[in-house]
């Protein structure tokens, strides 16, 4: 999905299609979420990771879901338990492009050379600046980090993730990854206690975490020596009784 179009259609769309703010606020959301799950045709969502990214009640939720759907923004399928729903947004640019297809199509599609030669230098325009976007590489998503170095990512993984993202950062997520990693504790409740550590201890910036870390290491170092002397002191008083 193109993100930049995306925006733009949907505002477009909203001249002919309006939404009330709930619906807005919320497409807003599930395009954050879908952003975060890199783009994929279908994701899911639960009602707490809505709820925290629109600021919006359960009910209002659900409401303005039901605008989305009707009003052709988004689809929605619900599932059995506590599995969260899955979601599609629907491609609002795709829609504008064939309507403007057919308005040149209906106007005889006659152009002259100067509109030929304006149409192929906004196309190399075009080109030009899709090159120059810059592609995140997939380390840099938490995501796919989890993918690449963890394991499975499941939806239940995912929305934690997508959580703690918004609770902290992407940055620090990675971190705490990593750390899990080279620890050899490659499952995500490892990260999630370091994440919340960090939490307790105010950690906001990678420079935090890594003070943070260096601080642990100390700690337990210290703890090592103190139990180490202790030992020694114990042997020692038996060897002197």
């Amino acid at each position: 999905m193109n993100y930049i179009k995306a925006i733009n259609a949907f505002y477009d769309h909203q001249e002919f299609n309006p939404l009330t703010s709930a619906a807005i606020n919320l497409w807003h959301s599930l395009m954050h979420v879908n952003n975060k799950s890199r783009w994929k045709k279908e994701f899911t969502a639960s009602m707490t990771v809505l709820c925290l990214k629109s600021n919006l009640s359960e009910s209002s939720i659900r409401k303005a879901r039901k605008e989305l759907v009707e009003k052709g923004y988004v689809t929605f399928t619900s599932r059995q338990g506590n599995q969260a729903p899955i979601y599609r947004i629907l491609p609002l640019y795709e829609e504008m492009d064939n309507e403007n297809d057919s308005v040149e199509e209906n106007s005889g599609g006659k152009s002259n050379g100067s509109d030929t030669g304006n149409t192929n230098t906004l196309i190399k325009q075009n080109e030009t600046k899709e090159k120059e976007v810059v592609v995140e590489k997939p380390d840099d998503n938490p995501h796919h980090f989890y993918e690449n170095n963890i394991g499975t990512l499941s939806p239940f993984i995912a929305e934690k993730i997508s959580v703690w993202c918004e609770e902290m950062s992407d940055e620090l997520v990675i971190q705490s990854m990593e750390l899990a990693v080279e620890s050899n504790k490659r499952f995500f409740s490892y990260c999630e206690g370091i994440l919340k550590q960090w939490q307790q201890g105010g950690v906001r910036t990678l420079r935090g975490a890594e003070r943070a870390q260096q601080d642990h290491k100390k700690k337990r170092a210290n703890s090592k020596q103190e139990k180490n002397k202790s030992v020694f002191e114990k042997l020692r008083e038996e060897v002197q009784a």
